[in-house]
């Protein structure tokens, strides 16, 4: 059910009656805008609370006239999201939005988010309740200037995302009729006296804090609205108006009367009320009476403004003291302009931190190298510069550098001219996705019972057991979860809905913290949670983890002892063989369908490659077949590759690449050894991926061997395996010709020839050796000073020649043979074959050399030039 009422309080009010309701409903957007902005006092006030319901909170104000001091600023940007808005007048609109599941209420009004605006003044406000389903009409006209909002005023991209989500939040599905005399506008493209009634009416009252100076916007609201009567009321001091040019621009109305208003605290209220046909309707909201409100747009060089208009039953003019003509026109209470205002304009919109840059917005016409700053919290001194940067627009420009070692929570430009600085005001280095709603969804998703750091876990036999036993009923119920839904877990859809275009991998990752919890995450993806201030996730889900709660296979005993115990030990054999025997348990888990969600996956893989630098499998070999299982589960899905976060691609490469090096020591891709059988296997499965390695994130997920027994990689081991999968991708060859290089063979293909030319005595062993790596489709061709061999081979039939012995022998591979074993003994050729002539060519020879598209005919006159 709708309802429109004006009020006389402050939107903290709406915020506390939600929050009293009694009904536990959920908030889940709070947007505020306004001119002035006090974040201390938005703290204090509203922040917590509206957290607490659940919301994202945000806050735009003007860039320039930001109250707060920065160094006092607790929360913005990791619990709530803060910006500056710049156009070309002022950025005026004072809008207060409460979203749930099923409601809507907004106010439009007068006050600013400061002590004043919703404490002491005297402001005016128009409040719609609604539902999400059935509302005004006038909803949807709000929530198209919402949208249109960011393209005619720069603010922060990330806030001009949340208002576009927000306008599709309150558009309601339905209208409701009743309210069809409700109108809400702003000035964006259009000035709001345009879009006022025509007159004549019967009677104009008007109230504002501010008149322009030559009163240029109540003389064109007559001239509009041409009424009978005028009445006008100001505050004698503290309102700003010439008396004489507003005694004068009211002459020619029949009956004009003006009022004093007491002064014990501001009238801060703007108010435009028309009288027609005996019915009365109100104009509220931020528009003074002045030119730049009322008769300008935005577009236009005006302020940016936003109006409500509905009937009311009685005036809202405050008549309280009836003042003289004479009176008025004496008075002008109209500050002076000092001539003081500076041309040049330096204003920062917002700052956030996306993986490991830093975005600075800002809008600036200043040509001179400027210099981006941060401090911890704003305390003077504690500036560092991050960037230098000359701007080349007068348009919003977007900055990014690299997150510097002590990047702090504040950000600020500053720029020296003529010997004197300008400064911009600060913005906070805003997590966004910290900021969103708070997400339901979640509370039954499988998780570790708490918070595991690896390095306590393996000097602690019993926070050890708890680990594994908690891990595997992780993993355990994360599958029946998934295979419940028929699908993985992902982002959740009220995330998807809220979340920003750039912080999908932010939104991701928070749910990787929710089951994994922040150590483990941030282990399994390095360097990914940072952010200056950060603690743990603002949310709490379910109430706070148990830390005492029992996982699978434990007893009170165990609980019991896991609390008491702190002494650290050398890991013994014993436990050696335990982590061993987890390890198993956790790759078996992880193997079994369905498949699990990617974070889980590399977070076995992280656990597993912890445990080979503990050194756990001291001289047991078994890691390999474990890490090749892991390094094959490790490869993305194509619908992993579809909807998964960018970011998380780069993550899997890297460690793909990692556990390749570690399977590559001791191994070869084409040998035939147990270790080498396993590599090849894992480097079929990934090896394409590690071409995509990301060098800052391999060199986290290296260890330093300083443990007996530990199995690492090295950074040269990784760069090799690096390389090799980057030239692969360029060149399907290469792969070959870094195994020919690794023997010591001299291979070189020409024309689909290998080509192996040296000082050996045995070319036949070489041209089997070479075929034998090559692998069951190749041409070769080995040649001494003194001898050839030429050999012909697809799967399990090949064929040779040789200068010595001018004639063609055709071979059947027994099963499990290479041609290296056929043709590697130093007693001749083996009498197994079928003869024929050098040429004519036999038939199945030039099948052979047609399937291998070479041609035949050089290959044999290569072989006779020996």
């Amino acid at each position: 059910m709708s309802d429109v009422t004006h009020a006389f309080h402050s939107p903290l009010t709406l915020l506390y009656e939600w929050r009293d309701r009694g009904d536990g409903a959920r908030l889940r957007e709070f947007l505020v805008t306004g001119y002035t902005l006090d974040l201390v006092f938005f703290e204090r006030h509203c922040v917590s609370t509206a957290r607490a319901l659940g919301a994202r909170v945000t806050v735009l104000g003007d860039a320039g006239q930001s109250v707060h001091e920065p160094v006092d600023v607790r929360h913005a940007g990791r619990a709530y999201q803060h910006g500056h808005a710049v156009c070309a007048g002022a950025f005026h609109p004072k809008l207060v939005i409460l979203v749930g599941d099923e409601d809507i209420w907004i106010a439009i009004g007068s006050g600013n988010p400061t002590m004043s605006g919703w404490g002491y003044n005297r402001e005016l406000w128009l409040v719609v309740r609604s539902t999400r389903q059935v509302g005004p009409a006038a909803l949807h006209d709000l929530a198209a200037w919402l949208v249109d909002l960011p393209t005619v005023v720069a603010m922060p991209s990330w806030i001009a995302e949340t208002t576009a989500h927000i306008a599709a939040s309150i558009t309601p599905a339905e209208i409701d009729h009743s309210f069809g005399a409700l109108r809400i506008f702003g000035n964006l493209r259009q000035p709001i006296l345009g879009q006022l009634t025509e007159g004549p009416v019967e009677a104009l009252g008007l109230t504002a804090p501010f008149f322009d100076a030559k009163s240029r916007a109540v003389r064109n609201l007559i001239a509009r609205l041409v009424p009978d009567r005028v009445d006008i009321a100001v505050q004698p001091t503290l309102s700003q108006y010439d008396g004489e040019s507003l005694t004068d621009v009211t002459s020619t109305v029949p009956h004009v009367e003006f009022w004093h208003l007491g002064e014990v605290r501001t009238s801060h209220g703007k108010l435009v009320e028309w009288t027609l046909d005996g019915s009365t309707t109100a104009l509220v909201g931020s528009a003074n009476l002045s030119a730049a409100a009322l008769l300008n747009s935005t577009t236009g060089g005006g302020n940016c403004e936003l109006v409500a208009s509905y009937p009311v039953a009685d005036s809202l003019l405050p008549r309280e003291e009836s003042a003289a003509h004479y009176v008025i026109q004496t008075q002008n209470t109209i500050p002076k302009d000092d001539g003081l205002r500076r041309p040049e304009s330096l204003d920062l919109l917002g700052a956030r931190r996306r993986d490991d840059v830093i975005v600075v917005e800002l809008v600036t016409n200043i040509r001179v190298p400027i210099a981006i700053e941060t401090s911890p919290d704003g305390t003077p001194g504690t500036w560092m510069t991050g960037l230098m940067w000359t701007a080349d627009t007068d348009l919003r420009s977007t900055l990014q550098f690299r997150v510097p070692e002590q990047v702090g929570g504040a950000v600020r430009a500053r720029v020296e001219i003529d010997g004197e600085p300008i400064i911009s005001r600060e913005v906070f280095l805003t997590d966004t996705v910290r900021c969103l709603p708070r997400n339901d969804e979640v509370a039954d998703r499988p998780r570790l019972v708490r918070d595991y750091e690896l390095d306590d876990v393996f000097t602690d036999a019993t926070l050890a057991a708890r680990f594994h036993a908690d891990f595997l009923r992780l993993l355990s119920e994360v599958r029946e979860h998934q295979a419940a839904r028929a699908t993985p877990l992902r982002i959740s859809n009220s995330t998807v809905d809220a979340v920003s275009s750039g912080d999908r991998w932010g939104a991701w990752l928070r749910e990787v913290e929710g089951a994994l919890g922040p150590s483990l995450t941030g282990l399994t993806f390095p360097g990914a949670l940072a952010l200056p201030g950060s603690g743990p996730s603002g949310w709490s889900v379910s109430g706070e983890i148990d830390e005492s709660a029992l996982t699978d296979d434990e007893d009170d005993e165990v609980a019991e002892s896991l609390l008491t115990a702190t002494a650290r030990v050398p890991m013994s054999p014993t436990q050696r063989q335990r982590c061993r025997t987890w390890a198993r348990r956790w790759v078996k888990a992880m193997a079994a369908p369905p498949r699990l969600w990617p974070a889980l996956r590399m977070a076995v893989a992280r656990v597993h490659l912890t445990m080979l630098a503990a050194g756990v499998w001291g001289t047991d070999e078994s890691w390999r077949a474990e890490l090749r299982d892991l390094v094959r589960a490790l490869v993305p899905s194509d619908d992993e590759e579809r909807e998964s976060p960018g970011q998380l691609l780069g993550y899997q490469s890297s460690m793909i690449a990692v556990c390749l090096a570690l399977l590559l020591q001791d191994a070869s891709l084409h040998g035939g050894s147990e270790h080498d059988v396993i590599a090849r296997s894992a480097w079929d499965a990934a090896g394409d991926w590690a071409a995509y390695a990301e060098p800052e994130l391999v060199e986290e997920y290296l260890y330093m061997p300083d443990q007996p027994y530990a199995q690492v990689a090295s950074a040269a081991e990784v760069t090799a395996v690096i390389d090799l999968a980057t030239a692969v991708v360029d060149d399907p060859d290469a792969e070959l010709r870094d195994a020919f290089e690794r023997e010591g063979l001299p291979a070189r293909k020409i024309r689909g020839v290998w080509v192996v030319d040296g000082d050996f005595r045995n070319p036949r062993r070489i041209a089997a050796q070479v075929a034998t790596m090559a692998g069951a489709r190749c041409v070769v061709l080995a040649r001494s000073a003194t001898k050839a061999t030429a050999l012909v081979r697809h799967g399990a039939t090949m064929a040779i020649t040789e200068s010595v012995a001018p004639r063609w022998r055709i071979y059947q591979l027994p099963t499990l043979s290479t041609p290296l074993s056929l043709l590697g003994g130093m007693e001749g050729l083996p009498s197994s074959g079928t003869q024929y002539p050098l040429e004519p060519v036999p038939p199945k020879v030039l099948e052979l050399a047609e399937d291998a598209e070479v041609n035949l005919a050089e290959l044999i006159a290569a072989v006779r030039t020996r």
